[in-house]
């Protein structure tokens, strides 16, 4: 074997182990799909289109605290066996105040909620992306804004930013890679 390096088809091979290299780009796309999967497994409204909309007729509504101090607002509609309760993230900003005030038993209410949700798994509890009175012409909180909070988090920009850094890394780490053959070429010949 000659001091040039072996060629195949042309090409001059090089040493190129993948731990060395590529390992961390490799390893940050893996980490990012894999937040991406365990987000699509995980979550069941993804967008906008994924929730129904449906009109009922207000029976009870409960804005109280657990023992622990934790929130527990719900609504019950009469024509929905299951209770309809608001997201963590409106439960925090929700004004009962306001719907005391203007929201009776007996008014009309526009829910957005998932379809997905099992009922027996959550003990007949449905999570209320939205929430509003069309007729009083109030909203109290939207399907769309309450998806967009969802899809963003931690969770999504630590799986957007490995994806991203990955990406770029194995780029520059394939860019380095050509320029150290050139210059390996370029040496021996």
């Amino acid at each position: 074997m000659s001091r040039r390096g072996r060629r195949t088809l042309g090409v001059p091979t090089f040493p190129m182990p993948l731990s060395g290299r590529f390992m961390p780009a490799t390893l940050l796309i893996i980490l990012g799909l894999g937040l991406l999967i365990y987000k699509n497994l995980t979550q069941e409204v993804k967008q906008e289109q994924d929730l129904v909309v449906k009109e009922g007729t207000l029976i009870n509504y409960s804005f109280k605290k657990t023992p622990e101090g934790e929130r527990d607002y719900g609504i019950w509609l009469k024509e929905f066996a299951e209770r309809f309760e608001l997201t963590g993230t409106e439960e925090a900003k929700f004004d009962t105040t306001a719907f005391k005030a203007a929201i009776k038993p007996g008014d009309r209410l526009r829910v957005a909620f998932s379809d997905r949700e099992d009922l027996l798994e959550n003990g007949g509890v449905r999570k209320l992306y939205g929430l509003s009175a069309p007729v009083k012409k109030l909203s109290f909180f939207e399907g769309k804004e309450t998806v967009g909070k969802l899809n963003t988090g931690i969770i999504t920009y630590a799986m957007y930013a490995s994806l991203a850094l990955g990406i770029l890394l194995y780029i520059w780490q394939l860019f380095k890679f050509q320029r150290e053959q050139k210059a390996y070429n370029d040496y021996h010949g």
